[in-house]
């Protein structure tokens, strides 16, 4: 094979993502040079954080620019090498984008290029062995630090962080409650995920069941939304929050009379 195909920025979307805003392009399989290898892209994942990509704003990451390849995380097999820590054959998992061949050096990217450990199912590096994965361990554990006999409550409870995150808490010793959207995904996080309990915020009082759940109040929460949902857990935080980034959380923190404990690093990022 001499080209392959990759799908590449066309135009910035205007809310919703249409197909015409991506341009199916092809280009030459590049030459591998010396520690360089080259990968077939088999799995991608997709994930929330692509549409604030897109937008041409200051963020964590810089915005995918027009013209260039769709930024996203996968899973590839090694196709050719000259790189003794990536041999022929060897599944990989890094920043690929959206196109069937990836060239790569094992440093660099949004995530560096590393092997899926052997008997580990391909996909899970993309989930819950992946960056989600990874945000829920640290951000709790790291964070949040739930102890045994805590409650935690997680918002997007059903998501591919937040579900993570309860069973990271149930496995320390917390009581879990989940906030979900619909029955079906509440139904999934108590018979499934194991959750102690779930609310379903498209149907009920999101803060009347969060204080009957919690009566002694809640020990950690979780946000994965922002917004609106902070609310009903604020009032009734047993001690005081943990922010990434203080300034968007100062005003309403300040009226809520919650007095903040700020860190200066981030180990998700």
């Amino acid at each position: 094979m001499t080209e392959y195909r990759r799908l590449v920025l066309a135009r910035r979307p205007d809310g919703l993502v249409r197909d015409d805003d991506f341009e199916m392009t092809t280009t030459t399989v590049p030459k591998h040079h010396a520690g360089e290898f080259l990968v077939r892209v088999c799995w991608l994942s997709f994930d929330p954080a692509q549409r604030g990509w897109l937008d041409d704003v200051p963020s964590y990451l810089p915005p995918v620019q027009l013209g260039e390849v769709m930024r996203a995380n996968g899973i590839g097999k090694v196709v050719a090498s000259r790189n003794a820590d990536f041999p022929l054959g060897t599944l990989v998992s890094g920043t690929f984008g959206w196109q069937e061949y990836a060239l790569c050096n094992g440093s660099g990217g949004v995530i560096p290029t590393r092997r899926v450990p052997a008997g580990v199912p391909p996909t899970s590096a993309l989930g819950v062995l992946g960056t989600t994965g990874l945000t829920a361990y640290f951000g709790l554990l790291d964070i949040g630090r739930p102890k045994p006999g805590d409650t935690v409550v997680v918002s997007a409870a059903a998501g591919a962080t937040g579900s993570v995150v309860g069973q990271i808490a149930r496995l320390a010793g917390a009581s879990v409650i989940g906030i979900a959207g619909g029955r079906e995904k509440c139904s999934w996080l108590t018979q499934v995920a194991g959750f102690d309990a779930a609310i379903d915020y498209q149907n009920e009082d999101v803060r009347a069941r969060i204080a009957a759940l919690a009566p002694q109040g809640v020990h950690v929460y979780y946000d994965n939304v922002g917004a609106r949902s902070w609310m009903p857990c604020w009032r009734i935080l047993r001690k005081a929050p943990v922010w990434y980034s203080e300034e968007p959380c100062r005003p309403a923190m300040q009226q809520m009379g919650i007095r903040q404990a700020s860190i200066t690093s981030t180990p998700c990022s």
